[in-house]
């Protein structure tokens, strides 16, 4: 598989009928909106105020990336601050997170009086789908009616930790109709790699990709994603974004997504 150029890479942004600013919108709009299926199909536990949306799932306390807010203005997160600190301690969450955008530094001032500490950052990621590659043809991927594999994939690629509270949506149908799941499968049938797709509004937001620990460094994880591009394409998406974890960060790279930019994530803990 032939990586994209520097060329290449700068005539795909210059040609780019979306801004970074409008991937970023529509990340975080797809996140919040993925959330909420989440919410609807499984144990996580919503907060709505006035330009605020926060989850939390209380039976996994340990799993921080789970207990988030997400909101929509410096301003609606303000008025919001006290209300999330009475929440998170009434179901016992000592510990939750803000994801704030690169330049947004009336919300980090807000944070920092109300006690958060910034940790870490999630790099944010673009890519064009009129650019994206086809599927390599020695690669044939089915498309589940269920998320079983690929939920399977991504407890042992990552732990049971981080994934065990999608428990509801083992042995189920896609839990929305936005919901799209690709699974790679070798000889013997075994799930060897899979991914996820959720769209809209001509987005879609990859999430869940993960290869079996027995089958890395093949280009499964690659395929996968091809296979999740193409799909959506034909579904009529022009735009793939994703939050990129380390381990799979240069394979995005790899893939033509480009930087839109590092989400630090600002924590609160009262445990």
């Amino acid at each position: 598989m032939r990586a994209l150029s520097t060329h290449e890479r700068e005539e795909a942004s210059t040609l780019s009928p979306m801004t970074d600013a409008e991937l970023t919108a529509r990340l975080y709009a797809n996140i919040r909106a993925f959330k909420h299926v989440q919410a609807e199909h499984g144990p996580l536990r919503t907060l709505s105020l006035p330009g605020v949306c926060a989850f939390a799932l209380p039976s996994r306390l340990q799993n921080l990336f789970q207990q988030q807010v997400l909101y929509e203005t410096p301003a609606a997160l303000g008025e919001a601050l006290a209300p999330l600190e009475d929440w998170y301690r009434t179901l016992r969450v000592g510990a939750w997170r803000v994801p704030v955008l690169p330049g947004d530094e009336a919300s980090e001032r807000l944070l920092v009086r109300a006690g958060y500490h910034a940790e870490d950052t999630i790099p944010a990621m673009g890519l064009l789908l009129t650019h994206a590659p086809s599927l390599p043809p020695e690669f044939a991927l089915v498309r589940p009616d269920d998320l079983d594999e690929v939920l399977g994939l991504n407890a042992l690629a990552y732990g049971e930790e981080d994934v065990g509270f999608f428990r509801a949506w083992r042995n189920a149908p896609l839990p929305s109709p936005e919901t799209h799941a690709v699974v790679l499968r070798d000889e013997g049938g075994r799930a060897v790699a899979g991914g996820v797709s959720f769209e809209q509004g001509g987005v879609a937001g990859i999430y869940l990709v993960a290869t079996h620990p027995e089958a890395r460094r093949r280009g499964l994880g690659a395929a996968v994603m091809h296979g999740l591009h193409a799909d959506a394409r034909a579904r009529g998406c022009t735009a793939a974004v994703l939050q990129a974890s380390l381990q799979g960060h240069g394979l995005y790279r790899h893939l033509g997504y480009r930087e839109l930019g590092a989400w630090t994530n600002w924590v609160r803990r009262t445990d």
